[in-house]
């Protein structure tokens, strides 16, 4: 591999990765290898003995091609078939600790348009009450002429923070604005890790850098995009950035860096009416 990489005059460190083994045929191995050095041990057989009692298929435990998120992929594959669907979950805590084949999933699902989620739970909401005022107060600290349509923490996996503003659009009945908005979040917060990874800091997360991303209406329609993080920065906006935005703006304010992308004129949200039917946020 490494004298291929070299004849054709390839970059990068050139690592060669191996792909451990399934911790599960790990874990029967060593316990065959304990039974045969102590036979009387009897490991394995006791084992067998607890799982047939609780209905447990032991040998599913130790087959390393036990479903993991392969069931999400089919629920993923079948909307994709059906050229449209919807997925309905208890919170939106099922979908962020998945794993990166999950998250994969997660991520190409927010980026189909008829992929639709719901969620019955949310701390924050009573989603079994109906929608009827779109107009709230302005948030603290918003600007002049601005409202806060959602504001979400950023942490080291986005997906949460993307699906928040996803469910408020949809909450909203601008399904039309989830693609363009949800790019503009994903290139910001890219922008963000790179400028840290560059300046050799902790990004998002525990022990890293701290900040917020808010989905912001302006009173002339316009929407706007603001990523706050908790350190300085001077760097202009990425090109990734400017090309998704109208305007992209970046300034420090008490120490923290706020950049600012407003939307085109033409993704300006049309007037909507909530419905009283909700049963679930999207």
């Amino acid at each position: 591999m490494h004298e291929y990489a070299t004849h054709y005059g390839f970059d990068g460190p050139g690592e060669v990765v191996l792909e451990p083994t399934a911790p599960e045929l790990l874990l029967a191995e060593l316990l065959e290898e304990l039974d045969l050095r102590d036979p009387a041990a009897a490991i394995m057989w006791r084992l067998r003995q607890l799982a047939q009692s609780r209905g447990i298929d032991l040998g599913r435990v130790f087959d390393a091609r036990s479903p993991r998120t392969q069931r999400l992929w089919q629920i993923m594959a079948a909307i994709e078939g059906a050229a449209g669907g919807h997925l309905i979950v208890p919170s939106r805590k099922h979908l962020t600790d998945l794993g990166p084949s999950g998250q994969a999933v997660i991520h190409r699902l927010t980026r189909m348009p008829r992929a639709n989620l719901y969620f019955l739970e949310s701390p924050e909401r009573d989603f079994f009450e109906p929608f009827l005022d779109l107009h709230e107060e302005p948030a603290h600290g918003s600007r002049p002429g601005e409202h806060v349509l959602v504001e979400s923490r950023v942490g080291a996996i986005p997906t949460v923070t993307r699906l928040e503003v996803a469910e408020e659009l949809a909450r909203r009945g601008w399904p039309e604005l989830m693609e363009p908005v949800d790019a503009l979040y994903l290139a910001l917060i890219e922008d963000a890790t790179a400028a840290a990874e560059a300046a050799g800091v902790l990004g998002f997360g525990p022990g890293g850098e701290q900040g917020a991303i808010r989905l912001l209406h302006r009173d002339d329609g316009l929407l706007v995009v603001e990523l706050e993080q908790s350190r300085h920065r001077i760097d202009d906006p990425r090109p990734a950035v400017s090309a998704l935005c109208a305007h992209a703006h970046r300034y420090a304010e008490h120490g923290r860096t706020f950049t600012r992308c407003t939307l085109a004129s033409e993704l300006a949200p049309r007037t909507a009416t909530a419905s009283a039917e909700w049963l679930g946020a999207r």
